[in-house]
């Protein structure tokens, strides 16, 4: 019996075939285009995560117990040896870099600026960040103690180009100050202000014999095969490396930005679907209506044959049933086309800033299986509901006002 209500269904809906169509259209473009914008946000959220890991910060962090707090100079990492030992033999590690941190002043011949001073270690840092690409103009580091590399926007601040000579000054661990010629070697551009503004680049051990801590670090910046293993806290990294008085964290702590405009991503896609799937309701409502109204006669004579209130009832939820395949099929193609053709192509955006993350490439769309077939089942389920309400109106017709009223 359910099985003949099935076919008998099918054979309904095309009776208005046109009007099947475009309700399966419409359901289907809404379904598509949420698909599509979920692939266009994990393109986005994978690109604000890229950007920040990428560029300069590593997938995650390593530091002495107080350290990103407080910035002081005198908390060097401790156990420096076993650390670095231990980060080697760690399989989920892809590679690592030492760094010094310091509060400094830059002084030109015409200015004077206050910026972060960076001792980096030019062998193994550019496998972990961006510096070495980022260089625009001039040089990278090569090892000598007199080059520095500064961003353009700290460049025109202090009116210093390729060759010129600047001063840098800093308080040393002792509490003295020590003050250092540099000559630019490079100048970099992050698409950062605060890389391109606030800092300079010097050599790790050049940086460690300014602040009077010659051996020592601040900072290890670790790199991971994937990016998202900096924001799983059940990884065994976190535990192995918060020790001797050290600390290790992810990236979405060293950027709650991030984290927080991921969270507003995802808040922002299930508001949409909420006023998406809404319409649909209604329109699936609106278009059963519509077909049960047209039909009020030969349900009244269904009534008057002995046909059960549960029987026409399941018949009219069973057309939503069909409606809702149709709309399912074609939704899911038209997204998955429209996320095929743009993968491939990105969308670009121009050159904008949010929360000190440029989006200057294109952003291409990221089909996540785990997510992206929510949405169809979702539109499957919904949709068939939708029929519940005209089945049971329909279900419930008086034959003889159903009969009087078609004629």
């Amino acid at each position: 019996m359910f099985i003949r209500l099935v076919k008998f269904a099918w054979k309904i809906i095309w009776r208005n075939g046109r009007r099947t169509v475009i309700t399966g259209l419409a359901v289907g473009l809404g379904l598509g285009s949420m698909m599509f914008t979920e692939a266009l946000m994990q393109g986005m959220a994978a690109h604000m995560i890229q950007t920040t890991t990428e560029s300069w910060m590593g997938d995650a962090q390593i530091h002495r117990d107080g350290f990103p707090d407080t910035r002081n100079i005198n908390l060097t990492i401790n156990r420096l040896d076993s650390m670095l030992s231990m980060l080697d033999g760690d399989s989920t590690v892809s590679s690592f870099t030492a760094r010094i941190l310091s509060p400094a002043s830059v002084t030109s011949t015409t200015e004077l600026k206050p910026v972060t001073l960076i001792g980096v270690d030019s062998k193994t840092d550019p496998e972990v960040t961006m510096l070495e690409a980022a260089v625009d103009t001039g040089s990278y580091l090569s090892g000598e103690s007199t080059e520095i590399i500064i961003g353009y926007k700290l460049a025109d601040d202090l009116n210093a180009g390729l060759g010129d000579v600047i001063i840098i000054t800093v308080a040393q661990a002792d509490s003295g100050l020590s003050s250092s010629m540099f000559f630019v070697s490079g100048i970099c551009r992050f698409g950062s202000d605060n890389l391109d503004r606030y800092s300079a680049f010097v050599n790790l051990t050049t940086a460690g014999v300014m602040l009077g801590i010659p051996g020592e670090i601040h900072e290890i910046a670790v790199q991971f095969p994937q990016a998202e293993m900096g924001a799983d806290i059940s990884l065994g990294f976190r535990r192995k490396f918060t020790a001797f008085s050290n600390t290790a964290l992810g990236w979405p702590e060293l950027a709650p930005q991030v984290g927080s405009m991921l969270s507003m991503v995802n808040i922002s896609m299930a508001i949409m679907a909420a006023i998406l799937f809404g319409l649909v309701v209604f329109g699936i409502v609106n278009s059963l209506f519509m077909s049960v109204f047209e039909r009020m006669y030969e349900f009244g004579v269904m009534k008057a044959v002995g046909t059960r209130t549960g029987t026409i009832s399941t018949m009219v939820i069973l057309e939503a049933f069909w409606i809702a395949v149709i709309s399912t099929v074609m939704g899911s193609a038209i997204g998955l086309l429209i996320i095929w053709i743009t993968t491939g192509t990105g969308i670009s955006f121009g050159e904008i800033e949010v929360s000190g993350i440029i989006f200057d490439k294109p952003i291409y769309p990221v089909l996540r299986l785990s997510r992206i077939w929510l949405y169809p089942l979702f539109t499957l389920i919904l949709t068939t509901a939708a029929g519940i309400y005209p089945g049971i109106h329909a279900g419930r017709l008086n034959p003889a006002e159903a009969m009087r009223k078609s004629l």
